[in-house]
Protein backbone atom coordinates (compact mmCIF):
# COMPACT_ATOMS: atom_id res chain seq x y z
CA UNK A 1 0.00 0.00 0.00
CA UNK A 2 1.45 3.33 -1.03
CA UNK A 3 1.43 6.45 1.14
CA UNK A 4 -1.50 8.08 -0.73
CA UNK A 5 -3.72 4.99 -0.29
CA UNK A 6 -2.80 4.78 3.40
CA UNK A 7 -3.69 8.44 3.92
CA UNK A 8 -7.00 8.02 2.08
CA UNK A 9 -7.95 4.96 4.16
CA UNK A 10 -7.03 6.79 7.35
CA UNK A 11 -9.11 9.79 6.29
CA UNK A 12 -12.12 7.53 5.55
CA UNK A 13 -11.80 5.87 8.96
CA UNK A 14 -11.69 9.27 10.62
CA UNK A 15 -14.80 10.35 8.69
CA UNK A 16 -16.61 7.19 9.81
CA UNK A 17 -15.65 7.82 13.44
CA UNK A 18 -16.75 11.47 13.22
CA UNK A 19 -20.00 10.37 11.53
CA UNK A 20 -20.65 7.88 14.34
CA UNK A 21 -20.05 10.53 16.99
CA UNK A 22 -22.34 12.97 15.17
CA UNK A 23 -25.04 10.33 14.89
CA UNK A 24 -24.79 9.59 18.61
CA UNK A 25 -24.71 13.24 19.64
CA UNK A 26 -27.32 14.63 17.23
CA UNK A 27 -29.77 11.74 16.86
CA UNK A 28 -29.54 9.28 19.76
CA UNK A 29 -29.07 11.76 22.63
CA UNK A 30 -32.03 14.03 21.70
CA UNK A 31 -34.27 10.97 21.48
CA UNK A 32 -33.04 9.82 24.90
CA UNK A 33 -33.63 13.30 26.40
CA UNK A 34 -37.19 13.51 25.01
CA UNK A 35 -38.03 10.06 26.39
CA UNK A 36 -36.50 10.91 29.78
CA UNK A 37 -38.45 14.18 30.11
CA UNK A 38 -41.73 12.46 29.29
CA UNK A 39 -40.98 9.69 31.79
CA UNK A 40 -39.93 12.08 34.59
CA UNK A 41 -43.41 13.64 34.73
CA UNK A 42 -45.45 10.54 33.93
CA UNK A 43 -46.74 10.09 37.50
CA UNK A 44 -50.51 10.30 37.96
CA UNK A 45 -51.86 13.49 39.55
CA UNK A 46 -54.92 13.27 41.78
CA UNK A 47 -55.43 17.04 41.55
CA UNK A 48 -56.05 16.93 37.78
CA UNK A 49 -59.78 16.94 36.91
CA UNK A 50 -59.42 14.74 33.84
CA UNK A 51 -57.22 12.75 31.48
CA UNK A 52 -55.35 13.99 28.42
CA UNK A 53 -58.16 12.77 26.18
CA UNK A 54 -60.78 14.52 28.31
CA UNK A 55 -58.76 17.74 28.17
CA UNK A 56 -58.92 17.65 24.35
CA UNK A 57 -62.65 16.87 24.40
CA UNK A 58 -63.23 19.75 26.82
CA UNK A 59 -61.32 22.16 24.59
CA UNK A 60 -63.23 21.10 21.46
CA UNK A 61 -66.59 21.47 23.22
CA UNK A 62 -65.73 24.75 25.00
CA UNK A 63 -64.66 26.50 21.81
CA UNK A 64 -67.23 24.76 19.58
CA UNK A 65 -64.54 23.51 17.18
CA UNK A 66 -66.26 21.95 14.18
CA UNK A 67 -65.34 18.56 12.67
CA UNK A 68 -62.60 17.89 15.24
CA UNK A 69 -62.14 14.78 17.37
CA UNK A 70 -59.76 12.95 19.69
CA UNK A 71 -58.99 9.25 19.39
CA UNK A 72 -56.64 6.56 20.61
CA UNK A 73 -53.43 5.93 18.70
CA UNK A 74 -51.51 2.66 18.54
CA UNK A 75 -48.24 4.32 17.59
CA UNK A 76 -47.54 8.05 18.09
CA UNK A 77 -49.24 11.20 19.33
CA UNK A 78 -50.14 13.43 16.40
CA UNK A 79 -52.65 15.76 14.78
CA UNK A 80 -54.01 14.92 11.34
CA UNK A 81 -54.90 18.19 9.55
CA UNK A 82 -57.00 16.37 6.94
CA UNK A 83 -59.31 14.51 9.34
CA UNK A 84 -58.80 17.17 12.06
CA UNK A 85 -58.30 14.35 14.55
CA UNK A 86 -55.96 14.41 17.54
CA UNK A 87 -54.55 10.95 18.23
CA UNK A 88 -53.06 10.15 21.64
CA UNK A 89 -51.41 6.93 22.77
CA UNK A 90 -53.12 5.15 25.71
CA UNK A 91 -50.80 6.55 28.41
CA UNK A 92 -51.66 10.09 27.34
CA UNK A 93 -55.28 9.54 26.30
CA UNK A 94 -56.13 7.84 29.62
CA UNK A 95 -53.40 9.38 31.79
CA UNK A 96 -53.78 12.14 34.39
CA UNK A 97 -50.09 13.02 34.52
CA UNK A 98 -48.38 16.32 33.78
CA UNK A 99 -46.90 14.73 30.65
CA UNK A 100 -50.34 13.59 29.46
CA UNK A 101 -51.78 17.08 29.95
CA UNK A 102 -48.87 18.87 28.25
CA UNK A 103 -48.71 16.47 25.29
CA UNK A 104 -52.48 16.73 24.82
CA UNK A 105 -52.21 20.53 24.95
CA UNK A 106 -49.39 20.43 22.38
CA UNK A 107 -51.61 18.49 19.95
CA UNK A 108 -54.46 20.91 20.67
CA UNK A 109 -51.95 23.60 19.65
CA UNK A 110 -51.85 22.03 16.19
CA UNK A 111 -55.66 22.05 16.06
CA UNK A 112 -55.58 25.77 16.89
CA UNK A 113 -53.05 26.23 14.08
CA UNK A 114 -55.47 24.54 11.69
CA UNK A 115 -58.28 26.81 12.87
CA UNK A 116 -56.08 29.86 12.27
CA UNK A 117 -54.78 28.58 8.91
CA UNK A 118 -51.24 28.74 10.29
CA UNK A 119 -48.63 29.26 7.56
CA UNK A 120 -46.22 26.65 8.98
CA UNK A 121 -48.89 23.95 9.22
CA UNK A 122 -50.18 24.77 5.74
CA UNK A 123 -46.68 24.71 4.25
CA UNK A 124 -45.74 21.45 5.95
CA UNK A 125 -48.95 19.74 4.80
CA UNK A 126 -48.19 20.66 1.19
CA UNK A 127 -44.56 19.60 1.46
CA UNK A 128 -45.54 16.23 2.95
CA UNK A 129 -47.76 15.53 -0.05
CA UNK A 130 -44.92 16.50 -2.41
CA UNK A 131 -42.49 14.36 -0.42
CA UNK A 132 -44.68 11.26 -0.78
CA UNK A 133 -44.75 11.69 -4.57
CA UNK A 134 -41.02 12.37 -4.81
CA UNK A 135 -40.25 9.34 -2.64
CA UNK A 136 -41.91 7.06 -5.18
CA UNK A 137 -40.08 8.72 -8.08
CA UNK A 138 -36.80 8.60 -6.14
CA UNK A 139 -37.01 4.88 -5.44
CA UNK A 140 -37.62 4.12 -9.13
CA UNK A 141 -34.78 6.44 -10.17
CA UNK A 142 -32.29 4.80 -7.78
CA UNK A 143 -33.27 1.35 -9.10
CA UNK A 144 -32.89 2.46 -12.73
CA UNK A 145 -29.66 4.42 -12.20
CA UNK A 146 -27.17 1.52 -12.72
CA UNK A 147 -29.03 0.25 -15.81
CA UNK A 148 -29.49 3.72 -17.28
CA UNK A 149 -25.82 4.53 -16.79
CA UNK A 150 -24.65 1.28 -18.41
CA UNK A 151 -27.06 1.46 -21.36
CA UNK A 152 -26.64 5.13 -22.23
CA UNK A 153 -23.12 5.78 -20.92
CA UNK A 154 -24.29 9.35 -20.57
CA UNK A 155 -23.15 11.50 -17.61
CA UNK A 156 -26.28 13.61 -18.10
CA UNK A 157 -28.59 10.58 -17.66
CA UNK A 158 -26.68 9.53 -14.54
CA UNK A 159 -26.88 13.06 -13.15
CA UNK A 160 -30.61 13.25 -13.93
CA UNK A 161 -31.40 9.90 -12.29
CA UNK A 162 -29.25 10.83 -9.28
CA UNK A 163 -31.15 14.09 -8.91
CA UNK A 164 -34.50 12.28 -8.99
CA UNK A 165 -33.15 9.67 -6.58
CA UNK A 166 -32.05 12.23 -4.03
CA UNK A 167 -35.07 14.53 -4.45
CA UNK A 168 -37.19 12.50 -2.03
CA UNK A 169 -34.45 12.61 0.62
CA UNK A 170 -33.99 16.35 0.13
CA UNK A 171 -37.71 16.92 0.50
CA UNK A 172 -37.84 14.84 3.70
CA UNK A 173 -35.04 16.93 5.19
CA UNK A 174 -36.92 20.11 4.24
CA UNK A 175 -40.18 18.77 5.73
CA UNK A 176 -38.47 17.95 9.02
CA UNK A 177 -36.88 21.38 9.33
CA UNK A 178 -40.12 23.15 8.40
CA UNK A 179 -41.73 21.07 11.15
CA UNK A 180 -39.52 22.57 13.88
CA UNK A 181 -40.94 26.15 13.91
CA UNK A 182 -44.44 24.67 13.57
CA UNK A 183 -43.85 22.46 16.63
CA UNK A 184 -42.39 25.32 18.68
CA UNK A 185 -45.40 27.48 17.86
CA UNK A 186 -47.76 24.65 18.89
CA UNK A 187 -45.94 24.31 22.22
CA UNK A 188 -45.24 27.90 23.23
CA UNK A 189 -47.46 29.98 20.99
CA UNK A 190 -50.59 27.91 21.57
CA UNK A 191 -50.39 25.16 24.24
CA UNK A 192 -48.65 27.04 27.08
CA UNK A 193 -50.86 30.18 26.89
CA UNK A 194 -53.92 27.90 26.79
CA UNK A 195 -52.82 25.97 29.89
CA UNK A 196 -52.02 29.18 31.80
CA UNK A 197 -55.17 31.05 30.76
CA UNK A 198 -57.39 28.12 31.72
CA UNK A 199 -55.58 27.67 35.06
CA UNK A 200 -54.85 24.04 34.18
CA UNK A 201 -51.37 24.37 35.71
CA UNK A 202 -50.01 26.26 38.70
CA UNK A 203 -46.79 28.29 38.99
CA UNK A 204 -44.92 25.32 40.44
CA UNK A 205 -45.86 23.14 37.44
CA UNK A 206 -45.05 25.72 34.76
CA UNK A 207 -41.25 25.04 34.53
CA UNK A 208 -41.98 21.31 34.27
CA UNK A 209 -44.59 21.87 31.59
CA UNK A 210 -42.13 24.02 29.65
CA UNK A 211 -39.64 21.12 29.63
CA UNK A 212 -42.31 18.72 28.42
CA UNK A 213 -43.42 21.14 25.71
CA UNK A 214 -39.81 21.56 24.59
CA UNK A 215 -39.54 17.78 24.39
CA UNK A 216 -42.81 17.55 22.45
CA UNK A 217 -41.60 20.22 20.01
CA UNK A 218 -38.20 18.58 19.51
CA UNK A 219 -39.58 15.08 18.87
CA UNK A 220 -39.03 15.59 15.14
CA UNK A 221 -35.56 17.10 15.50
CA UNK A 222 -33.84 13.71 15.73
CA UNK A 223 -35.69 12.61 12.58
CA UNK A 224 -34.54 15.77 10.79
CA UNK A 225 -30.92 15.23 11.73
CA UNK A 226 -31.12 11.53 10.88
CA UNK A 227 -32.50 12.37 7.43
CA UNK A 228 -29.73 14.93 6.94
CA UNK A 229 -27.02 12.42 7.89
CA UNK A 230 -28.60 9.81 5.61
CA UNK A 231 -28.54 12.28 2.71
CA UNK A 232 -24.90 13.16 3.43
CA UNK A 233 -24.03 9.45 3.45
CA UNK A 234 -25.67 8.95 0.05
CA UNK A 235 -23.79 11.95 -1.37
CA UNK A 236 -20.55 10.50 -0.05
CA UNK A 237 -21.28 7.15 -1.72
CA UNK A 238 -22.22 8.73 -5.05
CA UNK A 239 -19.04 10.80 -5.12
CA UNK A 240 -16.97 7.62 -5.30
Amino acid sequence: MNDDAFINNKAERMLLIIGGILFLGLVVLPQYWVKKVFTDFQGERDDFPGTGGQFVEHFIESFSIKNASVQLSDSVNHFDPESRAIALTPEYFNGKSLTALAVAAHEVGHLIQAEQDNVWLRLRTRLVMMSLRLDKIGVVALILMPFGTILTRSPFVMLLLTGFGLSGMLMRVLVHFITLPMELDASFGKALPLLKAGLYINEEDEPKVRRILWAAALTYLASALSSLLNLANWLRILRR
